[in-house]
């Protein structure tokens, strides 16, 4: 999905591009002078991120191994990944499987001196319940979804600090409407950044009750009966049908809406901070902030999402080695050295960007304060109905559906996924 490509060409990319590219390890994985040779699978995307090569340089300099890359396209990462898997062969780290039933049939267990490291939310949110955390971060920047606003836009139309409630957030967007810009840009047709308003409002349901995935999975609750829900909707509906949003939120792209943000033609958009990257390019001189989507009751909790895990092959016959390259590209040097060629907000602790942007600083004090939480769909074990909720968020900023309508469509297929997975209470 598109999202999580946009994702992984902001962060993932932390491994391994000073090696062949084609090619797996030995049998044994060693050669004439003892050194092993490691195996990374890695969608194509992930190449190429600056900063790297000289980590993975420095690793092989120092061990004598030598790490091989596999890059693949991304469109069939996870089914060659489980091809290589099943037979056992071709691969030693990859990436993705977090969602696999029995983990330690095709995974090793990570630990090493960076756990200690993590940022303490992190930690727990990469911990499973048995204790042991299956897979070691990269080192790319953690992820949040929120509100990204122009920062000059809101200053010229005398917004002097984010809104903390739906009722000042109103507000300022009719503000910014009464200076001649365009207060919030939707892109609905990239339906996929519909979905990061759900993120958002999904992350303070969340912070509000900490049971609330176990009881939507287990179709013990109705979506439109949480609380907060109506108030949410009924507030997007009311941007949309008050001139709010652009006259174009149906046809509108991802690209065109970031283009609008850096430009200063919208006051904000609603997305993931990985959207940094495409407004620096449309303008490297934006003033960008971040600020979280307000909550109905007003207490705002940022959905902050796991960092990218790489995983060791159960099979792995240089399992060690491997083990150690990856910690070695997140000691805190190494780490430190990628997070300055890509400035974000690290995992670690001790690793911050030396010269933040707006909204990376303002997602670094979010993350400080502590008490984010896993987003919803990291948590949730019903593979969620993407598709359904974009047509049911397209019908909502389409003035085709009311926001009962909304919750209805969204039950509907909420229903039609647990069912098809067998959780139980469908």
């Amino acid at each position: 999905m598109r999202r999580i490509r946009r994702i992984a060409l902001i962060g993932a990319a932390a491994l391994t591009v000073s090696a062949v590219v084609s090619g797996c390890a030995g049998d044994d994985g060693t050669d004439a002078s003892g050194h092993v040779t490691v195996t990374y699978m890695l969608p194509s995307s992930w190449v190429g991120v600056p900063g790297f090569k000289e980590n993975v340089r420095a690793w092989e300099q120092k061990t004598g191994h030598q790490v091989t890359l596999a890059p693949v396209p991304d469109a069939n990462y996870d089914a060659l990944v489980q091809a290589r898997i099943a037979s056992k062969n071709g691969v030693d780290i990859f990436a993705g499987q977090d969602t696999a039933k029995d983990k330690a049939a095709i995974m090793q267990p990570a630990t090493g001196p960076w756990v200690q490291r993590l940022n303490p939310d992190v930690r727990k949110a990469v911990t499973s319940p048995d204790g042991k955390i299956w897979g070691t971060p990269s080192a790319d920047g953690l992820n949040a979804t929120g509100v990204l606003y122009n920062k000059d836009v809101f200053a010229k139309a005398g917004i002097t600090a984010p809104p903390t409630t739906l009722a000042e957030f109103r507000a300022d967007l009719e503000k910014v409407k009464k200076s001649g810009v365009t207060p919030l840009h939707l892109a609905g047709k990239d339906g996929w950044t519909l979905l990061q308003h759900r993120s958002s409002v999904n992350a303070s349901f969340i912070g509000a009750d900490k049971d609330l995935v176990a009881k939507l999975d287990g179709n013990k609750v109705k979506w439109a009966d949480t609380p907060g829900f109506d108030q949410e909707y009924q507030a997007l509906s009311d941007w949309v049908n008050g001139g709010l949003t652009n006259d174009d939120a149906l046809t509108s792209t991802y690209e065109a809406s970031t283009a609008a943000l850096a430009k200063g033609r919208a006051g904000a958009i609603i997305n993931g901070s990985w959207a940094l990257g495409e407004i620096v390019k449309s303008n490297a001189d934006a003033h960008i902030g971040f600020f979280l989507l307000p909550a109905a009751d007003g207490h705002n909790t940022l959905g902050l999402q796991k960092p990218n895990m790489l995983k060791v092959a159960k099979f792995s016959k240089v399992a060690p080695q491997a083990q150690d390259f990856l910690n070695f590209m997140i000691a805190q040097p190494q780490a430190q050295s990628f997070l300055d060629a890509n400035p974000g907000v690290s995992a670690f602790t001790d690793v911050k960007a030396a010269k933040p942007s707006g909204g990376v600083a303002d997602l670094q004090k979010l993350v400080d304060q502590g008490g984010s939480v896993l987003p919803f769909d990291q948590q949730s074990v019903i593979p969620q109905p993407q598709d359904d909720i974009i047509a049911a968020y397209q019908e909502l900023i389409g003035k085709r559906a009311d926001v009962a309508e909304f919750g209805d469509r969204v039950q509907k297929a909420w229903q039609s996924a647990g069912a098809k997975s067998g959780a139980a209470g469908f």
